[in-house]
């Protein structure tokens, strides 16, 4: 990290604002992707935040497993929380030229709120969905063309995608804009007019706002789609999942604590609603 700090292109800010989000082309270099999917293979059998049928528990919610259910490298896995596994997936958080694009999208006063690794396996049992980032809540909230986004997010792409129906990111252009009216009986699909199955190869990153109606297409190829996702939101926004132990933040530079909460003094009242006099200059320094 460190060095010129890059910016999106004219062409690529207007992209943004018509069709909601960015496709961004070989931002890892194959080694970085050749070891985060090795960190993938070798956390699916560490105890961590996985899915799980628990009818006691609402849609959406995780729950701490000792392991993924299934063990099978290849196999699904939906991991949450990923700083406390690895340097690597704390390094990523502000990575260049990401988290510079990151920072040109949304201004300086953001978080890190979530950070997840999904191994969407060939099945043609599951049939895709599409959502909005924040659920019900974040959904019904609507912002102005020129307002920063409340929140956005980086998909990492580790494995290739290059037909249609292989677990591809879905999405609707332009959906953020103008939201699709949303009918709790009638949910879009990744086969609702207006979608659009993007393609991929591992090390590239699509950029994307909560409000883009988006999700994973099926998967009938014969290889599993495996990826990272890091979601970043304005400074006032609650963390969807970070329990940040001492452990982790002696492992951060300045500017990662900040994403990750610390503010620089104790928490108190109106913390988060009042910006630090420091947070453009932390924010610029990797």
């Amino acid at each position: 990290m460190g060095g010129d700090v890059e910016k999106l292109s004219a062409a690529q800010l207007e992209q943004w604002h018509t069709d909601g989000y960015l496709h961004l082309e070989s931002v890892l270099t194959q080694s970085e992707v050749k070891h985060f999917l090795q960190e993938m293979d070798r956390i699916r059998a560490l105890p961590g935040y996985e899915p799980d049928n628990d009818p006691e528990l609402p849609m959406g919610h995780y729950k701490w497993l000792e392991s993924a259910k299934d063990l099978d490298t290849n196999g699904f896995m939906d991991r949450r929380d990923l700083l406390i596994y690895s340097p690597a997936f704390i390094d990523l958080m502000d990575q260049a030229p990401i988290f510079d694009y990151i920072l040109q999208i949304m201004g300086p006063n953001i978080m890190l709120s979530m950070t997840q690794a999904i191994v969407r396996n060939a099945s043609d049992k599951f049939p895709g969905y599409t959502h909005t980032d924040g659920g019900e809540s974040l959904r019904r909230i609507q912002v102005t063309e020129n307002s920063p986004p409340i929140a956005v997010k980086a998909m990492f792409v580790l494995t290739d995608v290059t037909e249609e129906d292989s677990g591809n990111l879905t999405v609707f252009p332009g959906s953020q804009r103008n939201q699709i009216p949303y009918d709790g009986d009638r949910m879009m699909t990744p086969y609702s007019p207006g979608a659009a199955q993007l393609m991929g190869k591992a090390g590239d990153v699509y950029l994307f706002p909560h409000s883009l109606w988006h999700g994973p297409a099926k998967n009938l190829s014969s290889n599993s789609r495996k990826i990272l996702l890091y979601n970043y939101c304005q400074l006032w926004v609650r963390s969807y999942d970070h329990n940040v132990t001492p452990d982790i933040a002696q492992k951060c530079s300045p500017r990662q604590r900040r994403l990750l909460g610390d503010l620089g003094y104790d928490f108190r009242p109106g913390s988060h609603f009042y910006v630090p006099k420091d947070q453009e200059q932390v924010m610029a320094k990797a």
